[in-house]
C-alpha cells in the first residue's frame, strides 16, 4: 500500500510519502512568508524520483482540509484533486487538529479564528466555532494544556492563560509524521472519499465568498 500525504495548511508545508513499509518525509520552508506551497510540486517531483515512483503507484491521497487560510488550503487540495481525478486515487481528509493532537499527544486543541472567535478541539478530531469569551473562561476554569498557535499565543486577550498555551509553531516538529499517521488510521477506519466531497474549514471567509 502507497500513500501520499499534502499539507499546504500549517505554518509549513509537509509531504510524506509512505512505500509499502517505508516512510518518506519532507518540510517545506521558504524565506517568504505564507509562500512555501508554492515548492510543493517542485519537492513532490523530487520525492517521487528519488524514489523510483510514479504517481500512479500511489494508492491513497491524503490532504488537509483544515483549519487554515483560504490560499493555503486551495493549494493542497486543488493539487489532491488534480491527481486523484486523474488517476483515480482515492482521498483521506484530515484536519489540523487531529494532526496536532497526534503530534503532541493532546486532544485540547485551540486555534485562532480571527473575528473574536476560537476553533476548538476536546477530542482532538470535531472542530468548532466559540467566542473568544468562552474559549478564556473555559481555559481559566480548567488545569489542562491547549495546542494553540502563535496567533492565539500571542494575543493580549489570553493573556491570563497564556501558561497553558502551547503555540505548535514553537515546537518545531516535523508534522508530516503526525499527518501519516492520521491518514494510516483513517485508513484501517476505512474513512475516505471522493475529491468532490472534500470540505474545507477556513480560518476567515475566502474573498469570493464576501459580500
Amino acid at each position: 500500500m502507497n500513500i501520499l500525504s499534502i499539507d499546504t495548511v500549517l505554518d509549513k508545508s509537509y509531504i510524506a510519502l509512505s512505500l509499502n513499509d517505508k516512510d518518506i518525509y519532507r518540510q517545506i520552508n521558504s524565506d517568504e512568508k505564507n509562500y512555501h506551497s508554492a515548492y510543493l510540486i517542485k519537492v513532490l517531483k523530487e520525492i517521487l524520483n528519488e524514489n523510483n515512483v510514479s504517481l500512479k503507484d500511489v494508492d491513497y491521497i491524503g490532504v488537509n482540509t483544515g483549519v487554515g487560510s483560504f490560499t493555503g488550503i486551495r493549494v493542497g487540495l486543488t493539487i489532491a484533486k488534480v491527481i486523484s481525478n486523474r488517476l483515480n486515487i482515492k482521498t483521506v481528509p484530515y484536519n489540523t487538529a487531529e494532526v496536532l493532537s497526534n503530534a503532541f499527544d493532546n486532544k485540547n486543541i485551540m486555534l485562532d479564528a480571527r473575528r473574536n472567535s476560537v476553533f476548538r478541539s476536546k477530542n482532538g478530531a470535531d472542530i468548532e466555532l466559540i467566542s473568544y469569551e468562552e474559549a478564556l473562561q473555559t481555559s481559566e476554569n480548567s488545569n489542562e494544556r491547549y495546542i494553540s498557535d502563535l496567533s492565539l499565543y500571542e494575543n493580549a486577550y489570553f493573556e491570563k492563560i497564556k501558561s497553558k498555551l502551547i503555540p505548535y509553531e514553537k515546537e518545531n516538529k516535523n508534522l508530516a509524521i503526525a499527518e501519516l499517521a492520521v491518514v494510516k488510521n483513517k485508513i484501517k477506519e476505512n474513512k475516505i472519499t471522493d475529491t468532490y466531497s472534500l470540505k474545507p474549514t477556513y480560518i476567515q471567509t475566502p474573498p469570493i465568498f464576501m459580500k
